[in-house]
């Protein structure tokens, strides 16, 4: 049995839907897997039991049957927290590798999405390198190549976890930093003993939210067109500008949400003769019927939020980074996409799987 642990070099690096498209394919390949989640923190229900919101999503999607306590046994919470400080011993550490011994029977692999590898978890007892060493597991480790030292956080992880590291993956990689990659990151990692698996450029699709969540976040009312509640937007863009700036700059961007006060028809009717998913109308401004006809006649959903424009940029700008997955779409695409680019032969010949 080979446990496949996942960690990266910073937050919301695409650990959760690598680990469903590895999770995929080893299962089409015939391998029995398993999956856990060493630390979850966006609690939810399975079976009457709380785990973490991606395991149970994980757990669907690969159709495990095993425990969700075992999938999902530590949920770090408030109280969890203030235990920890108190210098309470909770045994967490001991907990997760129990539920892995469980997980691993019968298992050909098991994949746990770990955490951060720079210290996520200490205080619980459960930073990664302490679980891979305790696992004696094989590492994958993701990084997005956005911060201006990113070679130099993929080489610290290789100081820390050394011969672990059965290879890096790089996930929501920008377009015009690829031929860099290519030519000068990759050849370097390679002379350092770092295999590389796959280089996943960025896909907006994959970041996308629905009307319906957005709305939930941002506390707006959808006034009309909500039956296209379920629509995905790729992007965002704030109408601040005279009329034909805004036209010139809407017509270049497709599948976006507007986000503009609620007393600027001239912007919204802009809007509405470009490709919009949804109007954004802040202040807790009401459109005139106007609009309100044409964005019907569009089938384009128009939400109304109290915020001002700037607080709702800005809480759009968080919920974009954090999205957690559900939508099946989105589900897809993402394991198609780690089937497609991951060299999977490489990984194997690794892991010393046939």
């Amino acid at each position: 049995m080979k446990t496949l642990f996942i960690t990266s070099t910073c937050e919301y690096c695409g650990k959760t839907l690598t680990a469903l498209g590895l999770g995929k394919r080893l299962k089409s390949d015939g391998f029995k897997v398993g999956y856990m989640k060493m630390l979850g923190i966006f609690p939810t229900t399975m079976d009457g039991i709380v785990v973490d919101s991606d395991a149970s999503v994980v757990c669907d999607v690969l159709e495990l049957k095993d425990s969700p306590e075992n999938i999902s046994p530590v949920i770090m919470t408030q109280d969890v927290i203030a235990q920890a400080y108190s210098g309470e011993d909770l045994k967490l550490d001991e907990k997760f590798v129990k539920a892995h011994n469980e997980i691993s029977k019968d298992k050909d692999v098991v994949i746990v999405e770990g955490t951060v590898i720079f210290g996520e978890g200490s205080l619980l007892g459960l930073s990664a390198k302490d679980m891979i060493n305790r696992l004696d597991a094989n590492v994958i480790v993701l990084d997005n190549a956005k911060k201006e030292v990113f070679v130099d956080d993929l080489l610290m992880a290789k100081d820390i976890l050394g011969d672990k590291i059965v290879g890096i993956i790089m996930n929501q990689v920008e377009l015009p930093k690829l031929d860099y990659i290519q030519r000068r990151v990759l050849p370097y990692l390679a002379s350092k003993n770092i295999n590389t698996l796959g280089v996943l450029l960025n896909d907006p699709f994959l970041m996308s939210v629905t009307i319906r969540e957005l709305a939930e976040s941002l506390g707006g009312e959808i006034i009309c067109c909500k039956h296209k509640q379920d629509e995905l937007v790729e992007r965002f863009s704030v109408g601040a500008m005279n009329v034909e700036g805004a036209l010139s700059y809407f017509r270049k961007i497709r599948s976006k949400a507007v986000i503009t006060g609620g007393d600027r028809g001239d912007i919204q009717l802009a809007a509405l003769e470009t490709n919009t998913q949804c109007l954004i109308l802040t202040g807790n401004l009401y459109p005139n019927d106007v609009i309100i006809a044409m964005a019907e006649e569009r089938e384009v959903p128009i939400m109304v939020v109290r915020s001002d424009t700037l607080t709702v940029v800005q809480r759009v700008e968080d919920i974009m980074s954090t999205m957690r997955i559900s939508d099946k779409r989105k589900i897809e695409r993402a394991t198609q996409l780690v089937n497609d680019e991951v060299n999977f032969q490489l990984l194997y010949e690794q892991l010393k799987l046939k």
